[in-house]
């Protein structure tokens, strides 16, 4: 399997697909860490579904998600006082 860096897939992004095409993985780093693979489709069902999301998005039936999820809640404060475990205990008493 070829190991390569995100700023040489960009550059060089033909020579890697068509390493993809004759049926070899590529996997993916940024700066070391390996984020990603592109690997090749092992059969007609997957490229298949492709087809189907492909359509649906050219008819303007599915729109692809852009950019970052971001965080719908903030995380609970907790207030200083007695801990869960000391109002457990009391209450069984």
């Amino acid at each position: 399997m070829t190991t390569v860096a995100s700023k040489e897939l960009k550059n060089r992004l033909g020579r890697y697909l068509r390493m993809v095409r004759s049926g070899e993985p590529v996997q993916i780093t940024d700066h070391g860490r390996l984020i990603g693979c592109i690997v090749p489709l092992e059969d007609a069902a997957a490229s298949s579904e492709l087809a189907k999301i492909s359509r649906l998005v050219s008819n303007g039936e599915l729109t692809l998600g852009k950019g970052n999820l971001r965080r719908s809640h903030k995380p609970a404060k907790i207030k200083p006082g007695r801990s869960t475990t000391e109002m457990i205990i009391e209450d069984r008493r």
